[in-house]
């Protein structure tokens, strides 16, 4: 694969990705660095071994409404604290 279209870039450590999802799977991962590689989802603290699983189930079981934090410079919400610190930066 080439870098074409790797355009989703972490701005936690400048990894790219080729779709947002993975780019958002890839923050998940470093909402839960050093948990010891669980992943718990934020609304019902269902525990997840992938974080690909983890963002499977909150797609599926969670709306826009469960989404946490708050944005203060626009509407936006979010699941994890880090993809609002990636949209802040």
């Amino acid at each position: 694969m080439t870098d074409e279209g790797l355009n989703h870039e972490c701005k936690l450590c400048s990894q790219t990705f080729d779709s947002p999802a993975k780019l958002q799977c890839h923050l998940i991962e470093h909402s839960f660095e050093g948990m010891g590689g669980t992943f718990k989802c934020p609304v019902c603290f269902t525990v997840f071994v992938q974080a690909n699983k983890l963002q499977q189930h909150i797609f599926s079981a969670h709306g826009q409404e469960d989404k946490i934090y708050d944005c203060t410079q626009c509407p936006q919400k979010f699941f994890f604290q880090t993809e609002l610190q990636v949209m802040s930066s």
